[in-house]
Formats: C-alpha cells, structure tokens, sequence
C-alpha cells in the first residue's frame, strides 16, 4: 500500500511540473496593415477586405455601424463570452486585448486582439487575430473559437437577423 500511495505522490507531482503554466500575453502592438504572425505559435487573422498587408486567414464584412458604436458592441459581445479576460485597451478603445484560458489540469492561454476599424462615414470593420501561447497549439481549434468569437459579435451588431 506504501508504494501505491508513494507512487500517486509521484505521479501527482510528475504533473504538477508538466502542467503548463499561463504564459505572460504578447498582444499585438503594431498596424495589422504590415503586420507579420510569429512562426511557431497557431495563429489567425482575419481582416476587412484588402486591409491588411499580410493574407489574413479570412475575411470581415464590413457594418453599418460607426466605429465608436462598434467598439462598444464588440467588447460587450465578447464580454459575455465565458473564460475570457479584457488586460488591454487602446487607441481610445478601438483596440481590445483579451486572453482566454481553456481550464483543467493543462491550462493554456491564447491572446486575442480585435481592432475596430473606421473604413467611412459610419462604416466599420473588424480586425480579428488571436494567437496560442505556447508554441504550437491547435490552429483548427483557434481557428473554430475566433470565427465563433466573430459570431458573436456579428449577431450582437444584426440583432434582427
């Protein structure tokens, strides 16, 4: 019996080091107009059409919605969203950095920006990009919660249809 519970200790503190550990966020901080993803890390970005530079992953539509009204229905859109975490905010709002935490015993993170863009006269788009905190990370899985992220915030701006 002796073993056996020495062996649970073990293992429990086996996983205890391999658990990985939220790592620190590394929000974007230049334009997404000449923006370059960091190799290594599962990324996704998606841009209004011929917005950005780099080829996104996907393509936003623009609203019929002026960018400060835009700003404050994504961040309430995205708000609601379970286990994500607003830890920056900038150019006058307009610019939104989350993080979200999957749970469970091999937590890890990934930092999500989303960029109101002003394209015209109360006409908006939205920059989407999130990226895995740690190297790797499952771009398919990414790729599934940021365009589910974008939902969210296309119903919350066409709550009619």
């Amino acid at each position: 019996m002796r073993l056996g519970r020495f062996s649970m200790v073990l293992l429990a503190s086996s996983l205890a080091c391999c658990a990985h550990a939220p790592s620190a966020p590394r929000p974007v901080t230049q334009s997404f107009g000449d923006f370059a993803a960091p190799a290594g890390y599962a990324h996704y970005l998606a841009c209004p059409q011929d917005y950005c530079l780099t080829r996104p992953d996907g393509v936003t539509p623009t609203f019929k919605v002026p960018a400060e009204k835009m700003r404050f229905i994504a961040k309430h859109a995205i708000d609601a969203l379970p286990k994500t975490q607003l830890i920056q905010s900038s150019n006058e709002g307009l610019r939104l950095v989350y993080q979200t935490h999957s749970g469970g015993l091999f937590d890890h993170t990934e930092t999500v920006t989303i960029e109101v863009v002003d394209a015209d006269e109360g006409v908006s788009g939205l920059v989407i990009y999130g990226q895995s905190d740690i190297p790797g990370g499952d771009a398919a899985d990414l790729k599934s919660q940021m365009e589910g992220w974008y939902a969210a915030i296309y119903r919350a701006a066409n709550p009619q249809g």
